[in-house]
């Protein structure tokens, strides 16, 4: 279709870009500053927790290199120095591909230390390795040359995941506690469990509905998502007849939609110990929207 070989200018990718990276550098730096580097990544035969002689296969990682502390080190440095590239926009593929096959073998080390949105990232990363992403905001635009305009469609595809992330996230919430028949209580509940909850949030039991509200908020949100694609074709298409396709770019629910989405992910940094996740899906918002709405280059169909 038309709209995946439209360009535009590299700026919101580059704002992508720079966000994931910074989030990946606190991730691993904080995990330094923890003394946790050996724990997590190195093999229990010298101190650490993984087992890894229990892999099958062994990750590569480990095949290539000694089993010893300086290569879980090894690794980690490799994440930080990858994300600090990334950040910096230097040999921006490069970077990107040292992060996906860095993050894929720690995950083999540590099964249970990979979280879903190290799978996220890893996705996320792959794109922006095509992207372009590196020509706006970077030391390669300054080495190789900055590029007025980069293909679209690596914008459009990190719309679709978040879309499928989304929609799958509301199809799996399949407890009583987020329907009405449990009493949309699963905000609640979750914010009792000392080992998720940020604060003690006994006091939220005089506020009930307020939990209620949110809970019903954020299903709507997220079993909401898979209109996203509709959405933006209707946008692509805005000129051709129907009243669907009026309706929507007249209100453009995708404001109210997105406002609600920064409000969820806020609200799970204040209050639930979640790591980083809020964080590095905020961080790829910018891709929802088209250059030209941030005021880089001119409206296109």
């Amino acid at each position: 279709m038309a709209i995946w070989d439209k360009r535009e200018p590299p700026q919101v990718l580059a704002l992508v870009r720079i966000g994931l990276a910074l989030v990946l550098l606190y991730d691993f730096l904080r995990i330094g500053q923890l003394g946790l580097v050996d724990v997590l990544f190195a093999p229990a035969e010298v101190g650490g927790f993984p087992d890894v002689k229990s892999r099958e296969p062994v990750p590569e990682l480990y095949r290539w290199l000694p089993w010893e502390v300086g290569t879980a080190r090894l690794a980690w440095g490799l994440m930080v120095g990858g994300a600090a590239a990334l950040a910096l926009g230097f040999l921006t593929p490069v970077a990107c591909l040292l992060l996906v096959l860095t993050s894929a073998q720690l995950a083999q080390v540590l099964p249970l230390g990979d979280r879903g949105i190290d799978m996220l990232i890893r996705n996320v990363l792959l794109v922006l390795a095509f992207s372009g992403c590196g020509r706006a905001w970077s030391v390669d635009a300054r080495l190789f040359g900055a590029r007025a305009e980069v293909p679209a469609w690596p914008r459009h595809l990190l719309i679709l995941q978040l879309s499928l992330m989304y929609t799958m996230a509301g199809v799996q919430k399949t407890a009583l506690a987020w329907t009405p028949f449990g009493d949309f209580a699963a905000l609640y509940l979750i914010l009792q469990d000392p080992s998720i909850a940020r604060w003690q949030f006994g006091w939220l039991r005089d506020w009930f509905p307020m939990t209620q509200l949110a809970t019903a908020a954020t299903l709507v949100f997220e079993d909401s998502a898979w209109l996203l694609p509709l959405v933006y074709w209707y946008r692509h298409t805005r000129t051709r007849a129907g009243r669907l396709r009026a309706w929507f770019n007249r209100v453009r629910p995708l404001r109210f939609w997105l406002l609600l989405g920064v409000l969820l992910h806020l609200g799970i940094a204040s209050t639930m110990a979640l790591g980083i996740f809020p964080f590095a899906v905020l961080a790829l918002y910018p891709c929802f929207f088209h250059p030209h709405e941030l005021g880089w280059g001119r409206r296109s169909s």
